[in-house]
């Protein structure tokens, strides 16, 4: 039996309830990555091996082992369930789709090609087409939505935060958390986790009490990040997205500066002084999202000392934007401005002329939570529309700099997240190192799995 688990959707049922076929067309990994079955041909599910009524246009989720009945490159579905799809239920109302943030629809790759521009973007560079075009099939964060098809009535809007906060933090719900975005109460939370905290004590489990202590003060933050997002009309499902699409979003805009407090300020400053400066918190913790030395070493390539706010220098920030901000970086662990100014990728890169793109993003994070939140966007014109040219110009830059890599071969072992790459380099090459890390990214983009293998997330072939 495979390792990996797949959804698909039943095209037809030709053997009266007793088989049907699962449409590979359909078929993804149950986090929405390619499937990786080495053939064309749709998956054989007999009724032995899934409790369901089989009816066309139902979603399962199956393992998939070969069909030697069939014959070579033929799979068969095991272990099959009815896939259903996270819902809410509103109170009195008929069901509505959930926030579908966990599984979302996959994505058809016409709608991956969105080329929506406002007018802000007529000063936009030129990108090769042939590019953007190959952008598209590296197929970037396939199951997030390229338009808002969450309801807009307000009390739906609620009730979908509402929804997702209770996801988030279930196991408060013993606490009698008041899960409300707005008009909420925490008198029997506080009350329930101070009785708890005493209950700690008297059965020794003093370190208890602060790791429940720290979860309802996550509870709170969040639920006032989720305030900000409901009061800017930005609960969707482009904007609250799984942290394992970081990498997609990043490499249209990978350019960071992040806001920092005064203490942080003065460090990261020094760091810019310093030929070969540790690793800074917010690089580590950026980093350590991902069991990968690809994503590390690629979003160090970009951000390998921490850029402040007070080091920007781009496009004026609009004013809703700024004050968007300054309420962030009190609910937000990370409050960043994603940019596409390539020309500022770091030190080590010396002095890097490059027409810089435009239109950059403000990304919040809260720690220990697997979503990203795109809080704004210069233009106010959405996530995606401009993004695959972002992209596009990201993997552009890359082929045409990457020899100013070289200067890193001046500090042999360089402090570097993750200790591997410092192994693999050997003495006064680790320019070289990762010239060969940036040609095998490029490969990886023109095979059309650049995401996955910036996740080291290897497409299967069997």
């Amino acid at each position: 039996m495979s390792a990996t688990r797949y959804l698909g959707r039943i095209v037809s049922v030709p053997g009266a309830d007793g088989f049907a076929f699962i449409g590979i067309g359909s078929v993804t990994r149950d986090d929405g990555s390619p499937h990786g079955l080495n053939t064309v041909e749709d998956v054989f599910l007999h009724k032995d091996d899934c409790a369901a009524k089989f009816r066309v246009g139902m979603e399962v989720a199956f393992d998939a082992i070969p069909d030697r009945k069939r014959g070579e490159g033929a799979y068969r579905a095991v272990g099959a369930v009815k896939h259903i799809e996270a819902e809410l239920l509103p109170q009195n109302k008929q069901p509505i789709p959930g926030f579908a943030i966990m599984v979302p629809p996959v994505r058809e790759k016409a709608e991956l090609a969105l080329r929506e521009r406002l007018l802000v973007h007529a000063g936009m560079k030129l990108v090769p087409e042939e590019t953007v075009s190959q952008v598209v099939a590296n197929a970037p964060m396939p199951r997030i939505p390229r338009v808002n098809d969450i309801p807009r009535d307000e009390e739906t809007k609620q009730e979908l935060a509402q929804w997702f906060l209770a996801m988030l933090f279930p196991n408060l719900a013993s606490f009698g958390a008041d899960y409300r975005i707005l008009n909420h109460t925490d008198a029997e939370l506080d009350t329930e986790a101070e009785e708890t905290a005493e209950n700690y004590r008297l059965m020794g489990l003093e370190q208890q009490i602060e790791v429940m202590r720290s979860e309802v003060k996550r509870f709170k933050e969040t639920r006032g990040a989720l305030a900000l997002m409901l009061g800017d009309n930005l609960v969707r499902r482009d904007t609250i997205i799984p942290i394992r699409y970081l990498p997609d979003l990043f490499m249209a805009v990978p350019v960071w500066y992040f806001w920092v407090n005064p203490e942080t300020q003065k460090g990261a400053a020094r760091d810019w002084e310093n030929p070969d400066p540790r690793p800074h918190a917010a690089v580590r913790h950026f980093c350590e999202l991902f069991p990968s030395q690809r994503w590390c070493d690629t979003f160090q390539l970009f951000n390998r000392r921490v850029r402040t706010l007070k080091q920007y220098k781009g496009e004026v920030i609009p004013p809703q934007v700024a004050r968007r901000m300054r309420r962030a970086v009190e609910l937000f662990d990370y409050v960043v401005i994603a940019t596409p100014y390539h020309d500022q990728a770091g030190k080590d890169w010396e002095s890097i002329k490059w027409l810089r793109a435009i239109d950059p993003y403000i990304l919040g994070f809260k720690k220990s939570i697997q979503f990203f939140f795109v809080l704004a966007r210069f233009s106010d014109a959405g996530t995606f529309p401009l993004f695959n040219e972002l992209v596009a110009d990201t993997v552009e830059f890359l082929r045409a700099r990457k020899k100013n890599l070289n200067s890193f071969n001046r500090i042999s072992v360089p402090f570097w997240c993750h200790a591997d790459s410092q192994k693999s380099c050997g003495n006064n090459s680790f320019g070289n190192y990762l010239k060969s890390h940036v040609d095998q990214l490029l490969a990886a983009f023109e095979a059309g799995n650049l995401f996955d293998w910036l996740r080291q997330e290897e497409v299967a072939t069997s």
